[in-house]
């Protein structure tokens, strides 16, 4: 999500060896700031620190590390004490051999614990994609630890999650039929999601998909694909969460996910940021924010597609900092 890939997270495992080279180049030029380890949770826990003045911490999407924030979020620093981290199991953070052991509601308490670790007051908590799922959830539950809150890239329910998958199988179906033939007798079989097969059938048309759904301008995603790489994206977590069928069927503790009924009593003030081109989440579900929180500030960004901080970086930062004073 993040990173959240509908068709699909786990297909783009299979471009790993081909998009290694890439990465490991991309990896190379990002400065990132000093990291270390926490223990949070009884678990290892990756965080980097940048900047100085109120925090913020930036929650990535489904299965995905820190990385993809770099370099997109490095001005902020110039105000903000800017705080990236891995959640458990993704990126450099530890992993676990039983996926039982991931959860949303970990997602959320591991935030809380993360904060009292660093010994922090309130901060500003940013969400992107099924990071800003996280942030909800987190603003909800702990709300005297949240002084802002910015999601970007997200739905209010996992009916409009739902909704959006639907609708994404549909362009699949009319834009890549061969690949659509292909996996409705790979599904005939009884297959789900996460099967090999459906995953092979599919690789190859990662890049097209990637270009056509996350994207305002598809040469854009040469900038993303790099980092879809085996440490920068966790399939066994994200399929945890979303169930093993997740590309068709939203199950899972996401599937149970409705913010509706709350979100209106969030009284931090609240940012919320949309793409006009979002093939993920499309502008009419985005858009319910404004009915379910009206006192959140709702923008939208209208050459962007699932990523407003890759593809209109400066007017990003312009909205972030102008929200933050």
């Amino acid at each position: 999500m993040s990173h959240t890939v509908r068709f699909s997270f786990g297909w783009i495992l299979l471009l790993i060896l081909s998009a290694l080279p890439l990465a490991t180049q991309a990896e190379q030029e990002i400065q990132h700031p000093h990291g270390e380890y926490l223990n949070i949770l009884g678990k290892k826990i990756w965080y980097e620190s940048a900047g100085n003045g109120e925090p913020l911490l930036l929650i990535a999407g489904a299965g995905g590390s820190h990385d993809y924030f770099h370099p997109f979020f490095d001005q902020l620093s110039r105000s903000s004490r800017v705080i990236y981290y891995d959640g458990f199991g993704r990126g450099n953070s530890e992993h676990t051999k039983s996926p039982s052991e991931y959860s949303f509601q970990h997602d959320v308490d591991e935030i809380e614990a993360l904060r009292q670790a660093l010994h922090l007051g309130k901060i500003i908590v940013y969400g992107h994609s099924y990071g800003g799922f996280v942030a909800q959830g987190y603003a909800l539950k702990y709300p005297g630890s949240v002084s802002k809150l910015i999601v970007s890239n997200i739905f209010t329910c996992a009916a409009d999650y739902q909704a959006s998958v639907d609708f994404d199988n549909e362009q699949l179906r009319e834009l890549f039929p061969e690949l659509w033939e292909r996996l409705v007798e790979l599904r005939s079989r009884g297959l789900l999601s996460t099967a090999p097969e459906i995953q092979q059938a599919s690789a190859e048309f990662f890049i097209p998909t990637l270009e056509l759904v996350f994207f305002y301008n598809p040469q854009s995603a040469q900038l993303v694909a790099p980092l879809f790489n085996e440490h920068n994206f966790s399939a066994e977590q994200w399929y945890a969460l979303i169930g093993p069928d997740g590309d068709f069927k939203v199950g899972g503790d996401i599937g149970k996910l409705d913010f509706r009924p709350q979100l209106s009593s969030i009284k931090a003030p609240f940012l919320v940021i949309a793409g006009r081109r979002d093939g993920v989440v499309i502008p009419r579900l985005s858009t319910q924010f404004k009915k379910y929180a009206p006192q959140a500030k709702f923008v939208m960004f209208e050459h962007s597609g699932h990523y407003p901080f890759v593809e209109e970086n400066q007017q990003f930062i312009k909205t972030i900092e102008t929200f933050l004073k």
